[in-house]
């Protein structure tokens, strides 16, 4: 009788074959005990989805009454075998006390049927075809005793020669996430993609890519396929996104933000100069997000309905430039990422609380009677969101399940269950038998560094690396006395904005975690006495201000109420705390009297990241819309602005001294630089240029009082775009 087929699993260098009941690595047959080899096959059914233990423990030691030990035996059994690293995982990630997630994309293949000598597996033995005979029938039989002394010796010499071996980087492989399914990484590079689309005819791909041009990002197209990407426009500041075709697929639009604000623009597909369509919304260096309608002759845009009100959906008209509001919504929400439903009458958006800019939830809207429709009422993180092609669907990206995952629901509401189709959300085809989308490669790796001066603004004596993460690490603060750091670093595999709190020695030695407040405390700031630390937290819904021991005793809110409150800071005598609030829009600085519990606002035209000056007499602070140093005086008074950096994106990117205003600067000649405000002079200094991209959106960079200590955090990142095609 003909052995019925199995699969064939391709990660990185790896091949697993299900029927053979064995691993491969180039040549090389790695022998596998059984549970341990069938908890890889259930880890390489579900890539990049997180998997309980008990999931785990019921898949594969089913009705056997066994202890989580012997899971965690085989995951380590596994790691070993894999070279694979606990503390940065190519493959295997431990989710602590929740379960595992397989990292490496994955390609599926059904197994032909023959030979058994035509399988890599039979150089193994003469015999390997009955090892796999006794493997298979123990694998369909938990429970059974496997194993004995010679092969214990062979999985502790394979064990031992995988564990030295070196690990490399997977590539651009063709990979799936199940038959019937083909994925293929069409583009891999240094450096961040964005909002990839697909053409009408699905054979080119446009997106934005920030390689040539740090942090901003150009627009670029590609035939899937072809090996050079055409550059269609070359940004001098500010950041882009939200590539859209036109049905001809002849234009295609954008949206840019900088310091001046957001507009929409489109460009020629075949290259071309740019033209700017209309002005348009921002948020956090996102705008307009255009989607064109199947007439080609308007747009769907997000911008303001009225002056000064909020942001809506918008339909731009080509030919005359006038907007027709589609959503007027109150005051105190917004509405964004707009995407049509494949016949193109229901249009679905995100509509996000002005009191809290982490959650949306998702509406709908039917363009032929105006009629809308609330389609979750959770208000969680959404990431993203697409049509499913039968268009009665939408799936989304959230951190509902505390962790980010594929969620599917209709578009008429009702129960939200788990997307297992689309392994992410991004851009389909009209026939829906492709799907692109971005994964970065890794998380956000980051690294918070120290330049020692000569001087406050002088030369750099030297440069030091003190804590290198896989995951993002940020907002590093100096004690009053130099001996310790705090920072923020988002936990592994967490799915929402933030992380935890951590405290490290000067060195970077030593690391401690304060906070574990499920991944969203950040913006540490030390009391002036060292005694105390600041933060802000999203635990609950809006933010707020926490206070804590330096030891992490004590920890406590300071504020409430239904706004967010963010990015603290101490008055230099200790009786105020500093932040960002947004009762208005948009956002001020407030202090809080820790006499009277009482907050006042302090700024009036905008303020973020404030920071007072150490003879107390002057409030600095930045723009999280706009761009610049301001200045206030600590009783009031005339707000003025000091410098033209930092830039959109970089409201954190300063620290204040006795002599000056160290701050970045993005947009000039020769790449992002630090650069140092001298008080006396009035004139800006560069410092240090940077080898790396700053981080953006957070308070990364920290001086010591006497400017001759720097702080700050850089990151690299490596991104792809994936194709998933479906057979139908």
């Amino acid at each position: 009788m003909t052995a019925p087929n199995g699969l064939i699993f391709r990660f990185a260098e790896f091949e697993v074959r299900e029927r053979e009941f064995c691993l491969i690595r180039g040549e090389e047959t790695i022998p596998v005990e059984p549970k341990a080899f069938r908890v890889l096959l259930f880890l390489l059914r579900n890539p990049h989805r997180l998997i309980t233990k008990d999931e785990l423990l019921d898949a594969v030691w089913q009705q056997t009454s066994v202890s989580e030990n012997s899971l965690t035996r085989s995951i380590a059994m596994l790691r070993r075998l894999l070279g694979d690293d606990t503390r940065e995982p190519r493959f295997i990630a431990t989710v602590p006390t929740v379960g595992y997630r397989f990292l490496a994309d994955v390609a599926v293949s059904n197994q032909d049927t023959g030979p058994s000598g035509a399988s890599p597996c039979a150089s193994f033995s003469e015999n390997s075809s009955q090892r796999s005979k006794e493997g298979r029938a123990r694998y369909l039989k938990p429970g059974l005793a496997v194993g004995g002394v010679v092969l214990f010796a062979i999985l502790v010499t394979a064990a031992i020669r995988h564990l030295h071996a070196p690990a490399g980087r997977s590539s651009g492989h063709t990979s799936s996430v199940s038959p019937g399914m083909r994925s293929v990484a069409l583009v891999s590079v240094a450096g961040g993609l964005h909002d990839p689309a697909l053409s009408p005819d699905a054979r080119a791909i446009a997106y934005v890519w920030d390689g040539k041009n740090p942090e901003r990002g150009d627009v670029y197209v590609q035939l899937i396929g072809g090996e050079k990407p055409l550059r269609l426009t070359h940004a001098a500041s500010g950041f882009t996104c939200c590539t859209s075709w036109s049905p001809d697929g002849r234009l295609i639009a954008f949206g840019r933000c900088d310091d001046r604000g957001g507009a929409v623009f489109v460009v020629p597909a075949l290259g071309g100069p740019q033209r700017k369509l209309s002005d348009a919304t921002c948020l956090y260096g996102e705008g307009g997000w255009p989607v064109w309608m199947a007439d080609g002759k308007s747009l769907i845009v997000v911008d303001h309905c009225k002056p000064g009100g909020s942001r809506g959906i918008v339909l731009l008209s080509l030919a005359t430039g006038e907007k027709r509001c589609l959503t007027a919504p109150s005051a105190d929400v917004g509405d964004w990422r707009p995407s049509l439903s494949p016949n193109q009458k229901t249009l679905a958006f995100l509509r996000m609380p002005r009191s809290n800019a982490s959650v949306s939830d998702i509406y709908t809207l039917s363009l032929s009677d105006g009629k809308l429709h609330q389609v979750t009422s959770e208000s969680k993180s959404i990431w993203g969101m697409m049509w499913a092609p039968d268009g009665e669907h939408i799936i989304f990206s959230s951190s509902r399940g505390g962790l980010a995952a594929m969620w599917r629901v209709r578009a008429t509401g009702g129960a939200i269950d788990r997307e297992a189709l689309y392994p992410e959300v991004g851009s389909m085809s009209a026939d829906g038998r492709r799907l692109i989308y971005v994964r970065e490669i890794g998380s956000r790796p980051t690294t918070i560094s120290r330049a020692d001066l000569s001087a406050p603004g002088g030369r750099v004596l030297g440069v030091k690396s003190l804590i290198s993460s896989a995951n993002e690490s940020d907002s590093p603060q100096l004690s009053p006395d130099g001996e310790q750091i705090v920072y923020g670093s988002a936990p592994a595999g967490f799915g929402g904005w933030g992380g935890e709190i951590w405290k490290s020695n000067a060195d970077g030695s030593d690391p401690l975690q304060l906070t574990f407040f499920a991944g969203h405390a950040g913006t540490p700031r030390w009391s002036p006495d060292g005694k105390s630390i600041a933060f802000d937290n999203r635990a609950g819904s809006p933010s707020q201000i926490y206070v804590m021991d330096a030891d992490a005793r004590n920890q406590h809110s300071l504020t409430s109420g239904n706004y967010d409150h963010v990015a603290p800071s101490w008055s230099r005598d200790g009786r105020f705390i500093y932040f960002a609030s947004n009762p208005t829009a948009p956002f001020e600085v407030w202090k809080h009297d820790f006499a009277t519990g009482q907050e006042a606002q302090i700024t009036h035209h905008g303020g973020f990241g404030p920071l007072e000056s150490y003879d107390g007499k002057t409030l600095y602070y930045s723009q999280i819309d706009g761009a610049g140093i301001w200045s206030i005086p600590v009783g009031g008074g005339e707000e003025r602005r000091l410098t033209e950096a930092p830039h959109l994106g970089y409201w954190g990117y300063f620290a204040v001294t006795d002599a000056g205003i160290y701050l970045l600067e993005t947009e000039k000649a020769g790449g992002p630089a630090i650069h140092f405000y001298d008080f006396h002079s009035r004139r800006l200094t560069p410092v240090l240029t940077l080898q790396q991209d700053p981080l953006p959106w957070g308070a990364n960079l920290a001086a010591s009082r006497d400017g001759k200590i720097l702080l700050f955090a850089e990151y690299k990142i490596t991104s792809s775009i994936t194709m998933v095609e479906y057979q139908q």
